[in-house]
């Protein structure tokens, strides 16, 4: 459990910080690949060697560690487009509804229980993700699902769904083994020369060049960032259940950053959020506890 509070605490730190990039204007491509970079040397760190392995190509895993390099890159793109065009509301709880995916593949296609408090728990954290994102009557943003620019929502939802599938499938088919660490920082190091090209490319033909305040926000982003997926990895090999973990995780962190907005942002709850929070609280105890 020790473990998975401290995923949840990584996640929410990085809400935090995003939120800090919106308000310092940070250009987010260029901080996230930095980020990626930083995210390989602190493992490497931790690790007290390259967390690259030299022989990498003969790793069963490095074809899904490609797979997500290409995923974190294309999805962080396409969330943020989503955020534009369809905003903020729609897009946070379509993409946080890709829980359902790995908590779906976990149930039937491996076989996982699914109990009366499981089940409950699921339908619990859906419902409470729902009312903690809709924005209240005066905010700015505005909310409709029937609209035309659905469609970078749902992309976003199944990128995240399939992200998730993905390090759930190397852990329960044992492609991984003891190298999950390794295995988090190559999916990064890929992502990074991936996201190195893009943003040169976009450099050059626009002139957008990072400054101190990429470099900065890449910084703090690359250790919570890298532990985010790795305590995930590491969760799963140690016997937790996809069906129960991705759910509990999602939920947990989306009240831990209401309630930080709440506390420290001065973010006004209404009785819409304050309805999901106590339903996600509900959520996790039927997910933990039974």
């Amino acid at each position: 459990m020790l473990l998975l509070l401290l995923c949840i605490f990584c996640n929410v730190v990085l809400a935090v910080i995003f939120k800090y990039f919106d308000q310092y204007k940070v250009d987010n491509l260029q901080a996230i690949v930095i980020n990626y970079i930083v995210c390989v040397l602190f493992a490497s760190v931790l690790m007290g060697e390259s967390a690259i392995p030299l022989d990498l190509w003969d790793k069963s895993w490095w074809p899904y560690s490609l797979m997500l390099s290409f995923l974190f890159i294309i999805g962080f793109n396409i969330m943020a487009l989503s955020f534009q065009k369809s905003g903020v509301a729609l897009t946070a709880i379509i993409q946080k509804m890709s829980l359902i995916i790995p908590a779906s593949v976990a149930i039937a296609v491996y076989g996982e229980p699914l109990q009366w408090a499981k089940g409950l728990g699921i339908a619990l954290a859906l419902i409470a993700i729902v009312l903690v994102n809709i924005p209240s009557k005066d905010s700015d943003n505005k909310f409709s699902i029937f609209q035309p620019l659905i469609i970078y929502p749902l992309i976003t939802f199944l990128l995240s769904g399939i992200i998730e599938v993905i390090l759930y499938y190397v852990e329960v088919e044992g492609i991984v083994g003891g190298d999950g660490a390794k295995f988090t920082a190559t999916a990064f190091g890929m992502a990074a020369s991936i996201g190195f090209l893009y943003a040169a490319y976009r450099a050059l033909k626009h002139g957008q060049y990072p400054g101190s305040k990429e470099l900065i926000g890449g910084i703090c982003l690359g250790l919570p960032n890298y532990l985010s997926i790795y305590l995930l990895v590491l969760l799963l090999s140690r016997g937790w259940e996809g069906s129960r973990l991705f759910p509990l995780n999602s939920i947990a962190i989306l009240i831990m950053t209401a309630l930080i907005g709440f506390i420290f942002y001065k973010e006004q709850p209404d009785k819409m959020k304050v309805t999901g929070i106590l339903l996600g609280v509900g959520a996790i105890v039927l997910l933990s506890f039974f």
